[in-house]
């Protein structure tokens, strides 16, 4: 099921997610400018008060390690 920025940022709330990344952008899977759902997704992340470290995106080709806390995943 695809989400928009909204809908992903709602549900990491609501799950409340220590981390995310956004995936299935830039590819032509929608009528939108490819860079439109990062802007969009910023744009969420600030409305709810949400780090960009905690909901990110990864750009082609990156990789990201994710380091948690033991005492925070209980």
């Amino acid at each position: 099921m695809k989400y928009n920025s909204e809908e992903a940022v709602r549900i990491h709330t609501n799950a409340q997610a220590k981390k995310s990344v956004a995936i299935h952008w830039g590819p032509a899977l929608a009528n939108e400018y490819y860079l439109d759902p990062p802007m969009k997704l910023k744009e969420s992340l600030e409305r709810y008060g949400i780090n960009n470290e905690d909901f990110f995106i990864l750009k082609h080709g990156e990789s990201k390690d994710i380091k948690t806390d033991e005492e925070n995943l209980e």
